[in-house]
Protein backbone atom coordinates (compact mmCIF):
# COMPACT_ATOMS: atom_id res chain seq x y z
CA UNK A 1 0.00 0.00 0.00
CA UNK A 2 1.23 3.55 -0.97
CA UNK A 3 0.84 5.46 2.29
CA UNK A 4 1.64 8.59 1.19
CA UNK A 5 -1.05 8.35 -1.10
CA UNK A 6 -3.60 7.00 1.36
CA UNK A 7 -2.96 10.49 2.76
CA UNK A 8 -3.33 12.44 -0.07
CA UNK A 9 -6.59 10.66 -0.35
CA UNK A 10 -7.59 11.02 2.96
CA UNK A 11 -6.68 14.65 3.19
CA UNK A 12 -9.16 15.45 0.06
CA UNK A 13 -11.97 13.24 1.62
CA UNK A 14 -11.85 15.31 4.56
CA UNK A 15 -11.87 18.38 2.32
CA UNK A 16 -14.86 17.73 1.03
CA UNK A 17 -16.15 16.73 4.71
CA UNK A 18 -15.19 20.41 5.52
CA UNK A 19 -16.59 22.27 2.41
CA UNK A 20 -20.10 20.02 2.42
CA UNK A 21 -20.45 20.83 6.30
CA UNK A 22 -20.37 24.71 5.42
CA UNK A 23 -22.59 24.19 2.51
CA UNK A 24 -25.32 22.17 5.09
CA UNK A 25 -24.82 25.43 7.42
CA UNK A 26 -25.72 27.89 4.64
CA UNK A 27 -28.73 26.04 3.40
CA UNK A 28 -29.77 25.51 6.73
CA UNK A 29 -29.46 29.43 7.23
CA UNK A 30 -31.27 29.74 4.10
CA UNK A 31 -34.02 27.33 5.36
CA UNK A 32 -34.44 29.91 8.47
CA UNK A 33 -34.95 33.21 6.63
CA UNK A 34 -37.46 31.42 4.53
CA UNK A 35 -39.75 31.45 7.77
CA UNK A 36 -39.39 35.14 7.49
CA UNK A 37 -38.02 34.72 11.16
CA UNK A 38 -36.81 38.56 12.09
CA UNK A 39 -33.82 37.11 14.08
CA UNK A 40 -32.60 35.39 10.97
CA UNK A 41 -33.20 38.63 8.53
CA UNK A 42 -29.62 39.52 8.92
CA UNK A 43 -27.73 36.43 8.91
CA UNK A 44 -25.10 36.08 6.56
CA UNK A 45 -24.15 33.01 4.78
CA UNK A 46 -20.47 31.72 5.40
CA UNK A 47 -17.88 32.14 2.40
CA UNK A 48 -17.03 28.98 1.54
CA UNK A 49 -14.48 30.16 -1.21
CA UNK A 50 -11.27 29.24 1.01
CA UNK A 51 -12.96 25.47 1.79
CA UNK A 52 -13.55 25.03 -2.36
CA UNK A 53 -9.63 26.13 -2.74
CA UNK A 54 -8.52 24.04 -0.45
CA UNK A 55 -10.37 20.74 -1.62
CA UNK A 56 -9.81 21.82 -5.76
CA UNK A 57 -5.77 21.94 -4.29
CA UNK A 58 -5.88 18.91 -2.59
CA UNK A 59 -7.14 17.25 -5.93
CA UNK A 60 -4.90 18.73 -8.26
CA UNK A 61 -1.90 18.02 -5.72
CA UNK A 62 -2.85 14.22 -4.95
CA UNK A 63 -2.93 14.54 -9.38
CA UNK A 64 0.53 15.90 -9.38
CA UNK A 65 2.45 14.44 -7.00
CA UNK A 66 1.39 10.91 -7.09
CA UNK A 67 0.23 8.08 -9.52
CA UNK A 68 -3.43 7.38 -8.31
CA UNK A 69 -4.61 3.86 -9.66
CA UNK A 70 -7.76 4.50 -12.01
CA UNK A 71 -10.04 4.02 -9.11
CA UNK A 72 -7.88 6.40 -7.66
CA UNK A 73 -7.90 8.96 -10.11
CA UNK A 74 -11.70 8.28 -10.78
CA UNK A 75 -12.18 9.72 -7.23
CA UNK A 76 -9.56 12.32 -7.34
CA UNK A 77 -11.52 13.91 -10.91
CA UNK A 78 -15.05 12.91 -8.86
CA UNK A 79 -14.23 15.30 -6.18
CA UNK A 80 -12.77 18.09 -8.29
CA UNK A 81 -16.61 18.06 -10.30
CA UNK A 82 -18.39 17.99 -6.61
CA UNK A 83 -16.50 20.25 -5.90
CA UNK A 84 -17.35 22.86 -8.68
CA UNK A 85 -20.99 21.66 -8.11
CA UNK A 86 -20.76 23.25 -4.38
CA UNK A 87 -19.66 26.43 -5.89
CA UNK A 88 -22.54 26.73 -8.13
CA UNK A 89 -24.66 25.58 -5.31
CA UNK A 90 -22.72 28.85 -2.86
CA UNK A 91 -23.89 31.04 -5.60
CA UNK A 92 -27.44 30.24 -6.07
CA UNK A 93 -27.77 30.15 -2.25
CA UNK A 94 -26.57 33.47 -1.71
CA UNK A 95 -29.13 35.12 -4.46
CA UNK A 96 -31.80 33.22 -2.92
CA UNK A 97 -30.87 34.76 0.33
CA UNK A 98 -30.88 38.10 -1.20
CA UNK A 99 -33.73 37.59 -3.01
CA UNK A 100 -35.93 36.23 0.65
CA UNK A 101 -34.84 40.08 1.90
CA UNK A 102 -37.40 41.93 -0.28
CA UNK A 103 -39.96 38.57 -0.97
CA UNK A 104 -40.53 38.57 3.00
CA UNK A 105 -41.95 42.52 3.12
CA UNK A 106 -43.97 41.34 -0.25
CA UNK A 107 -47.84 39.77 -0.42
CA UNK A 108 -45.57 36.68 -1.58
CA UNK A 109 -44.57 35.98 1.88
CA UNK A 110 -46.47 32.59 2.55
CA UNK A 111 -45.51 31.18 -0.38
CA UNK A 112 -41.79 31.91 0.75
CA UNK A 113 -42.65 30.38 3.88
CA UNK A 114 -44.28 27.26 1.95
CA UNK A 115 -40.60 27.67 0.55
CA UNK A 116 -39.65 25.91 3.56
CA UNK A 117 -40.67 22.14 2.96
CA UNK A 118 -38.60 21.97 -0.26
CA UNK A 119 -35.50 23.28 1.30
CA UNK A 120 -36.05 20.51 4.36
CA UNK A 121 -35.97 17.62 1.37
CA UNK A 122 -32.80 19.52 -0.15
CA UNK A 123 -31.36 19.08 3.25
CA UNK A 124 -31.95 15.42 3.56
CA UNK A 125 -31.12 14.72 -0.08
CA UNK A 126 -27.74 16.33 0.88
CA UNK A 127 -27.31 14.28 3.83
CA UNK A 128 -27.84 11.28 1.78
CA UNK A 129 -25.04 12.80 -0.85
CA UNK A 130 -22.44 13.41 1.94
CA UNK A 131 -22.94 9.57 3.32
CA UNK A 132 -20.83 8.40 -0.41
CA UNK A 133 -17.46 10.11 0.71
CA UNK A 134 -16.69 7.16 1.61
CA UNK A 135 -14.27 4.75 -1.14
CA UNK A 136 -14.95 1.52 -2.12
CA UNK A 137 -18.72 1.45 -1.01
CA UNK A 138 -20.79 -2.02 -1.26
CA UNK A 139 -23.22 -1.89 -4.45
CA UNK A 140 -25.74 -2.31 -2.47
CA UNK A 141 -25.54 0.70 -0.17
CA UNK A 142 -24.93 2.60 -3.38
CA UNK A 143 -27.89 1.63 -4.47
CA UNK A 144 -29.96 1.65 -1.89
CA UNK A 145 -28.94 5.54 -1.09
CA UNK A 146 -29.81 6.23 -5.27
CA UNK A 147 -33.44 4.34 -4.34
CA UNK A 148 -33.60 6.88 -1.76
CA UNK A 149 -32.24 10.32 -3.74
CA UNK A 150 -34.37 9.22 -6.45
CA UNK A 151 -37.77 9.43 -4.05
CA UNK A 152 -36.43 12.59 -2.24
CA UNK A 153 -35.67 14.52 -5.48
CA UNK A 154 -39.00 13.18 -6.86
CA UNK A 155 -40.99 14.80 -4.02
CA UNK A 156 -39.12 17.86 -4.74
CA UNK A 157 -40.19 18.10 -8.11
CA UNK A 158 -43.42 18.12 -7.05
CA UNK A 159 -43.42 20.34 -4.32
CA UNK A 160 -41.96 22.97 -6.65
CA UNK A 161 -44.22 22.46 -9.08
CA UNK A 162 -47.41 22.92 -6.47
CA UNK A 163 -45.41 26.41 -5.69
CA UNK A 164 -45.06 27.24 -9.15
CA UNK A 165 -48.60 26.52 -9.80
CA UNK A 166 -49.53 28.92 -6.55
CA UNK A 167 -47.12 31.54 -7.72
CA UNK A 168 -49.06 31.62 -11.05
CA UNK A 169 -52.59 32.16 -9.43
CA UNK A 170 -51.68 34.78 -7.27
CA UNK A 171 -50.60 36.71 -9.86
CA UNK A 172 -53.78 36.01 -11.30
CA UNK A 173 -55.73 36.30 -8.71
CA UNK A 174 -54.38 39.92 -7.74
CA UNK A 175 -52.47 43.27 -8.45
CA UNK A 176 -48.90 42.40 -7.60
CA UNK A 177 -46.01 44.45 -7.50
CA UNK A 178 -43.70 43.16 -10.58
CA UNK A 179 -40.41 43.28 -8.52
CA UNK A 180 -42.32 40.67 -6.00
CA UNK A 181 -43.33 38.65 -9.04
CA UNK A 182 -40.25 38.90 -10.57
CA UNK A 183 -38.38 38.05 -7.46
CA UNK A 184 -40.48 34.95 -6.97
CA UNK A 185 -40.09 33.46 -9.89
CA UNK A 186 -36.66 33.55 -9.84
CA UNK A 187 -36.64 32.29 -5.67
CA UNK A 188 -38.28 29.32 -7.22
CA UNK A 189 -36.30 28.17 -9.93
CA UNK A 190 -33.04 28.84 -7.17
CA UNK A 191 -34.76 26.05 -5.30
CA UNK A 192 -35.30 23.73 -8.20
CA UNK A 193 -31.35 24.58 -9.07
CA UNK A 194 -30.44 23.83 -6.34
CA UNK A 195 -31.86 20.41 -6.01
CA UNK A 196 -31.32 19.40 -9.51
CA UNK A 197 -27.04 20.17 -8.48
CA UNK A 198 -27.86 17.67 -5.91
CA UNK A 199 -28.84 15.03 -7.63
CA UNK A 200 -26.40 15.50 -10.20
CA UNK A 201 -23.64 14.63 -7.72
CA UNK A 202 -24.12 10.55 -6.88
CA UNK A 203 -23.57 10.38 -10.51
CA UNK A 204 -19.90 12.25 -10.08
CA UNK A 205 -19.79 10.30 -6.56
CA UNK A 206 -20.57 6.45 -8.19
CA UNK A 207 -17.99 7.19 -10.77
CA UNK A 208 -15.62 6.89 -7.91
CA UNK A 209 -15.79 3.35 -8.23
Amino acid sequence: MNNILETRLDKMRRSLDELSAAMDDNLRGVLHKLTCDESAADVPLKNLDPLAKAARENCLMLLAKEHPFASDLKYAMGALRVGHDYERIQEIAESLNKRIVILRKSTFKGICQDMTGVMADILSMHEIVRHLWQRNQAEEDLKMLSAQQTKLFAGIQVSILAIQNRIMSSISAEKTDAEAIVEIVLACRHLKRIAGTLNSMPEELHSFG
